[in-house]
């Protein structure tokens, strides 16, 4: 529960402290004198988005502080923990705002962020304000209040999940079906190309060998002159050959050796030089011999030769690099392939992806049906309790058919009958201001009674309502306050005489500046504050009898 909020300097709140108690508790005052701050204030430390124009005038910075006593096991006690944020039993919510720069939020003493904030604030307090009574006219807020009193978190998660995965797979599906008719055309055209260089086979290792033998080929006739003619100055027929110079220079060392030892040395490597001349002489016989000075195959290499050129030509790519680009178009054309296979696999993700999504939702249907019948029944007794006789609510879904939404396979609409014998029309059709305060307060209290959340907050949700159906709403909240912490801020004084704590909210003006309190009522203010809401300017005796009547003083 909520037992204490400090504001400094907001809107127009310079310093205010309020402890409240469990029960119900109402704040009262005269119209602009700042009822609805203390709840705005609120809603700042729970985790509301901030505007700098909140800082009272003449401050640099508001702050707000709530202090919450919270329960073992419960839900925010749960969060605290698993955020590293708990404190034995209280949480305390903090907000700075500041003129020049951002928010700060903090829970127990620790810096977090707003998101934090709100998520913790969604755990303590409940507020239901007068906005609620638009918001409730939208066919979406309809289905998320349904939703959310049947708590469907799980089963939307379920339904979310399977249709973000269809408009994902429907996302790739549509850009594989687009592009397939450019795909199709560069399929063949890439499998033209591929068939065309495969005939060919354009291969490193071949354009190597081919270039080395077609240079062996055209050069043929030079390397057999040459050869020719380094076999014959080798040859020993001829009398100025290598061999024949050798053989005599042999003889004649032959004979100085005879006549000086020291030139056998000479004689034994002339002799050395004399094998290997005869051993170069074979090699260049054996290879004049193996000479292929071949025309017809010249020919032919040429015309290899000239098809990959031409290929390379074609391709617009040097002849080196024709294999790496028949490498590519060969891969380019197994990923259009592979394209085509996804296109017939994605074809059936699709189809289970869908069949996934109406399992999930078929749930979710048949649980929003049952919710729908047993939260209409709850309502129409409430309205009924709240001067509505004869008035009755149908909550009515209606099928989407193939649209895949994330919140489901149906729409929800909420009809009213406000009196016996009409026909039930659309919520924003047939109900006036009071009537639709009446279904927004029945709901309200419903849920109320249905959520684990300790607060709940009524801002002025009784716009509308008067006389015995007023003094209703004040003992449906105070009955509600039995189990749960209500506050409720109201003009109608029935509904204030059944809180068990009473605040009034008054404005102050200086010469400068205007400035809110909000002070705790005595038996007897409360007398003398009811007797104001209910007589205006002039309070008589009456009226404070009437009042005392009403607080059963």
């Amino acid at each position: 529960m909520l037992n204490r909020i400090e504001i400094r300097n907001f809107a127009i709140i310079q310093a205010l402290s309020l402890d409240w108690s469990t029960g119900m508790t109402v704040i009262t005052g005269e119209t602009g004198a700042g009822k609805s701050i203390v709840i705005d204030a609120l809603g700042m430390a729970l985790g509301d988005r901030v505007e700098q124009s909140v800082i009272y005038p003449a401050a640099r910075q508001a702050e707000i502080t709530a202090l919450f006593q919270i329960k073992p096991q419960s839900p925010a006690s749960q969060w605290l923990v698993e955020n590293e944020l708990d404190e034995e039993g209280e949480c305390i919510l903090r907000r700075v705002i500041v003129r020049e720069g951002r928010a700060r939020c903090f829970i127990n003493g620790r810096s977090v962020t707003q998101s934090q904030l709100k998520l913790i604030g969604e755990l303590l307090v409940d507020i239901h304000g007068q906005h609620a009574q638009q918001s409730l006219l939208k066919s979406k807020e309809q289905l998320n209040l349904l939703d959310r009193y049947a708590e469907h978190h799980e089963l939307l998660q379920k339904v979310r999940t399977c249709a973000q995965t269809i408009r994902k797979i429907q996302q790739r599906k549509t850009s594989l079906e687009t592009e397939k008719q450019a795909r199709d055309a560069k399929r063949d055209l890439l499998t033209y190309q591929v068939e065309e260089l495969t005939l060919a086979n354009p291969e490193q290792s071949l354009l190597d060998t081919l270039e080395q033998e077609h240079k062996k080929a055209a050069t043929g006739q030079d390397r057999l002159q040459l050869a020719s003619t380094s076999l014959q100055a080798l040859s020993d027929d001829e009398a100025d050959s290598v061999l024949s110079g050798l053989a005599r220079t042999l003889d004649q060392v032959s004979q100085l050796r005879q006549l000086d030892t020291s030139l056998n040395n000479l004689y034994e490597t002339l002799l050395q030089s004399e094998t290997l001349i005869q051993e170069a002489r074979q090699e260049l016989s054996h290879y004049c011999d193996n000479l292929d000075s071949d025309p017809e195959k010249l020919n032919q290499l040429d015309e290899q030769l000239t098809q990959f050129h031409d290929l390379a030509r074609k391709h617009q790519v040097n002849l080196a690099e024709l294999p790496t680009h028949f490498s590519q178009l060969t891969q380019e054309l197994e990923q259009l392939q592979a394209d085509e296979s996804e296109l017939v696999v994605i074809e059936k993700d699709f189809q289970d992806a869908i069949a996934h999504y109406q399992r999930a939702a078929k749930k979710l249907t048949s649980s929003r049906q049952k919710t729908a019948k047993k939260l209409e029944k709850l309502i129409t007794e409430k309205i009924q309790g709240l001067a509505m006789e004869g008035g009755h609510l149908k909550i009515q879904l209606s099928s989407l058919e193939n649209q895949f939404s994330q919140s489901g396979a149906e729409t929800v609409e909420f009809l009213v009958s406000a009196n016996p014998g009409q026909p039930v029309q659309a919520l924003n059709k047939v109900a006036s201001g009071g009537e639709l305060s009446r279904v927004s307060l029945a709901i309200a209290v419903i849920t109320a009674e249905q959520q684990l959340l300790p607060c709940i907050i009524f801002d002025e949700v009784d716009v509308g309502i008067g006389g015995g159906t007023a003094e209703t709403v004040g003992q449906l909240l105070n009955q509600l306050g039995q189990s749960k912490q209500v506050l409720c801020v109201t003009h109608q004084p029935q509904v204030a005489a059944c809180g068990e704590q009473h605040y009034v909210a008054s404005k102050t003006k200086q010469l400068n500046s205007t400035s809110t309190k909000v002070e705790q009522l005595n038996k007897q203010q409360r007398i003398e504050e009811i007797a104001r809401m209910l007589g205006g300017l002039v309070i008589s005796d009456k009226t404070r009898s009437h009042a005392r009547e009403m607080l059963q003083i």
